[in-house]
C-alpha cells in the first residue's frame, strides 16, 4: 500500500487493519525504485520477474 513513508501515515494503517480485525503476519516497509513507479502509472509490469514478484503478495 503505498504512503508518504511517515511513522504517522504507517501507524495510521496498522490502526485501520486493527479496526477491521486484519492480522498482520508481516510487515516490511519498501522504497520505491523506477519499476515501481512504472507499474504505478502503467498497471503493467516491466519484466517476468516483476510479475513473478507481484503474484507472491498475499492479503491474509
Amino acid at each position: 500500500m503505498p504512503g508518504d513513508g511517515s511513522v504517522r501515515s504507517l501507524k495510521a494503517l496498522l490502526d485501520h487493519l486493527d479496526r477491521a480485525a486484519v492480522e498482520v503476519d508481516a510487515l516490511t516497509v519498501h522504497t520505491p525504485d523506477l519499476d515501481d513507479v512504472f507499474l504505478a502509472l502503467t498497471g503493467n509490469p516491466t519484466s517476468e520477474a516483476e510479475t513473478a514478484e507481484i503474484e507472491k503478495v498475499t492479503v491474509r
